[in-house]
């Protein structure tokens, strides 16, 4: 549990700079958007709550955050659970063969029953570890955590 609690520090300093801040709302199915105040929450605990997360759309463009012909994925990441959580996915950058590039991660904090967050994200060149940028084909989803409040 505390070896998740470090990695999820370290996600949070640095996914402004991967996913880039205020790229994630959460909504209802009805397009309302969800408020993102924060309160005092007691310690977390981990959870098997389920969770889905769809790529809408993955691929090279020119992007305002990301500049030109950067790699994006559009994301969607929906509580199927019966309580607020908050959520981490893993995503996976791959070759033509499938072989693993790099990765990064993407969150949505306070994320309510039924509510779905969506976003964008682009690896850094950091993250793109085995290859280069201009190898990547493909993105898949390889891990999601919750955490309960």
């Amino acid at each position: 549990m505390r070896r998740f609690g470090q990695a999820l520090a370290a996600v949070a300093l640095l996914l402004p700079l991967a996913v880039g801040c205020g790229d994630a709302e959460n909504t209802a199915s009805d397009g309302k958007t969800e408020s993102s105040a924060a309160a005092s929450a007691p310690a977390p605990k981990e959870s098997a709550a389920p969770a889905d997360v769809k790529i809408v759309k993955a691929g090279y463009e020119d992007h305002a955050t990301w500049g030109d012909n950067a790699y994006v994925v559009y994301w969607e990441l929906t509580n199927t659970g019966d309580a607020q959580g908050n959520f981490y996915a893993g995503l996976d950058f791959l070759d033509k063969d499938g072989d693993v590039l790099g990765s990064t991660g993407i969150t949505a904090d306070k994320l309510g029953p039924g509510k779905t967050a969506k976003g964008e994200a682009s690896p850094l060149d950091v993250e793109i570890d085995k290859g280069e940028m201009t190898d990547i084909k493909d993105v898949k989803v390889s891990e999601i955590e919750r955490m309960d409040y």
